[in-house]
């Protein structure tokens, strides 16, 4: 396969390959992975928001082709229904509604990217939302960068949190498992041919004032995200060799229960 292609998102995310996400999946448990596969999830607001920032700050020229802004009608009224039933009719195959007040947030925070001196100078002369495609043991697997620049050999990452300070988004990161999509999209773009040395993540709050911060992953972050993406894969493999998709346990057993290490210290 030639790389890299250019698709949608929902291209993307539809294409047979091995994503980070299905990685956490997969961490989560075998048997998780299978349902949310067989069951996908609906999109939440968290989730639109996302996509819509990203659309407005890395892909703004496209924006119409994929989201549609609901009219700011009162549907409690019979005239904010029409109009609302006027708007939802009038949707292109393909096209997402995006409430008002959903878009004018999105709004703010890309503003609020954009004036940041280090993110807005980061976020120019390269690629956005580019899908890459390689084999790993035998697997197809794939990734997304959010934003690619070559030329200083580096993958910048969009992320909306509640909290873009350093202390805050290093347990985001790691709760969310940032290390691991760390490794997964270096490793993925030097199978591609791509140099690609680096990883920034450009943070942005979901509310006001939006601030922004900037984290460049360390040695220690792509160490440990490479490790848990091995680990995560040869468990993926097993389960489609085997057909078996296990729980939490892949030989079950009786667990010893105690108390948790904190109320220990409390109590005794």
């Amino acid at each position: 396969m030639d790389n890299p292609l250019i698709m949608t998102n929902a291209e993307y995310h539809a294409y047979p390959a091995v994503s980070k996400s299905d990685l956490d999946l997969i961490d989560r448990s075998p048997a998780y992975y299978r349902h949310i596969k067989e069951n996908p999830r609906e999109s939440t607001p968290a989730m639109l928001l996302g996509s819509v920032v990203h659309k407005l700050i890395l892909e703004p020229d496209s924006f119409a082709s994929e989201y549609a802004v609901c009219p700011a009608a009162d549907r409690r009224t019979k005239a904010g229904r029409e109009i609302y039933q006027t708007f939802t009719d009038s949707l292109k195959n393909g096209v997402e509604a995006v409430p008002d007040d959903v878009y004018r947030t999105a709004l703010s925070m890309a503003e609020s990217v954009r004036n940041h001196p280090i993110a807005s100078r980061l976020l120019q002369g390269g690629q956005a939302e580019t899908s890459w495609f390689w084999e790993e043991n035998g697997i197809q697997c794939k990734c997304r960068p959010d934003y690619l620049r070559t030329d200083i050999k580096c993958v910048i990452d969009l992320k909306t949190t509640q909290n873009s300070s350093l202390e805050s988004f290093t347990k985001s990161a790691y709760d969310y498992r940032y290390h691991v999509q760390v490794a997964w999209y270096l490793k993925g773009l030097r199978t591609c041919g791509v140099e690609a040395e680096n990883f920034l993540f450009v943070a942005v709050e979901k509310e006001p004032p939006y601030p922004v911060c900037v984290h460049a992953a360390d040695d220690l972050m792509i160490q440990l995200g490479g490790q848990k993406a091995m680990e995560n894969l040869t468990v993926y493999a097993e389960c489609q060799n085997t057909g078996i998709w296990y729980g939490y346990e892949k030989e079950p057993e009786i667990h010893s229960l105690s108390l948790p290490d904190w109320v220990v210290r409390k109590y005794f």
